[in-house]
């Protein structure tokens, strides 16, 4: 929820409910009593689908049961989940039951409440909207957050240093400026819980403190190893973990680059590369491990990808540690898996690495 739009009075809200007499009861109640002004009925499910085709919502609160539907609520509800609507729902049914309780929360909604409950009905309601409305102000919408993060590199692309507003999943309007694109969202009468603003920059990583890039954990260009190449429970070598680092590596190629550190745990914790250099044979030392990674690289991926992969030594703690650097690569790069003919591509998701498919290659690349 944006900060400049928080006055309940904009706030927009769909009713789903069948009974006239109960409708008009429920919306004077919210209209005088807690001053909501944006207000709109929807009789069955067909109208209310209707209404979220052509309209945004705040909040959602709906019937269970509808004319002869007896869960034409959950048509609501399935239609919010199914298209990424960011709008709250809550179940305000007279026909309660477990089932249907466990079924709503389950398929999204914010609260299952019951017309026959002790108390004051619409007072209840009042605090689980309130409720529901203060998470959205202090978390923000999550799931077009995560949109954002997944698609990054397209709407980077798409939407460079520009700021975008970003509503079930889609971006509804950008601008260089965000006052002014916050202008334009306001002059809409958006709902409060839409949209998200967010600047589409790639932020240099490259040029951040070492000590801060392991601050911020591990993200879509950040990725730390333990080993480059050793088990920590034996100390041997594995082939499998050598291919895990050429996967991350390969990934940042195909994908905004990154950092990957090596002598790094999960948690932060400075690990440091003995157990690397003692894997090593004669050398034992920085140059025998630059040495074996830069033969891995051209190995299993490709000479060609060299120029795009820096690697050196950072003292941390008293131990050293390897900083991988790597660049978007112009063309693509496959791993070659030890003693395997075929080579895999991968990509970088979130803060892992994902092997695609011909299929999934293919959408991959044409985004």
């Amino acid at each position: 929820m944006t900060k400049e739009i928080k006055n309940l009075a904009d706030v927009r809200m769909l009713v789903v409910e069948d009974n006239p007499r109960y409708w008009r009861e429920l919306q004077e109640s919210l209209q005088e009593d807690y001053g909501y002004r944006e207000i709109e009925i929807a009789e069955n499910p067909r109208e209310a689908l209707e209404k979220l085709k052509t309209g945004w919502f705040d909040v959602i609160i709906a019937d269970m049961r509808l004319g002869e539907d007896m869960k034409g609520g959950f048509l609501v509800l399935n239609e919010v989940k199914t298209r990424n609507i960011t709008s709250i729902v809550i179940i305000l049914t007279a026909n309660e039951n477990w089932l249907d309780c466990r079924d709503a929360f389950q398929g999204g909604a914010r609260d299952y409440l019951s017309k026959s409950m002790r108390g004051d009905v619409f007072e209840i309601l009042q605090e689980s909207i309130l409720a529901a409305l203060e998470y959205a102000e202090k978390y923000g919408n999550r799931r077009d957050e995560l949109w954002v993060e997944e698609n990054h590199e397209k709407l980077v692309r798409d939407y460079h240093n520009r700021y975008i507003a970003v509503m079930n999943n889609t971006v509804i309007d950008s601008d260089l400026d965000r006052e002014t694109l916050l202008k334009r969202i306001r002059e809409r009468k958006l709902p409060m819980l839409v949209p998200i603003i967010q600047h589409m920059v790639v932020e240099d990583i490259q040029k951040l403190p070492i000590e801060d890039v392991i601050k911020r954990g591990e993200d879509k260009r950040v990725e730390f190893k333990q080993t480059l190449r050793c088990d920590i429970q034996d100390g041997n070598k594995k082939d499998e973990i050598e291919h895990a680092t050429l996967k991350t590596i390969a990934a940042f190629l195909n994908s905004e680059g990154g950092i990957l550190l090596i002598g790094v745990e999960n948690n932060r914790q400075i690990f440091g590369l003995k157990m690397d250099y003692a894997s090593l044979g004669k050398r034992q030392d920085w140059d025998g491990f630059a040495l074996k990674l830069d033969e891995l690289i051209v190995d299993r991926i490709g000479t060609e990808f060299a120029r795009y992969i820096q690697c050196e030594p950072y003292p941390l703690e008293g131990k050293e540690i390897a900083v991988v650097r790597v660049q978007k690569a112009f063309s693509l790069a496959f791993v070659l898996e030890k003693n395997k003919k075929d080579k895999d591509f991968y990509v970088r998701m979130n803060a892992s690495t994902r092997a695609l498919n011909v299929e999934e290659m293919y959408r991959y690349l044409t985004n």
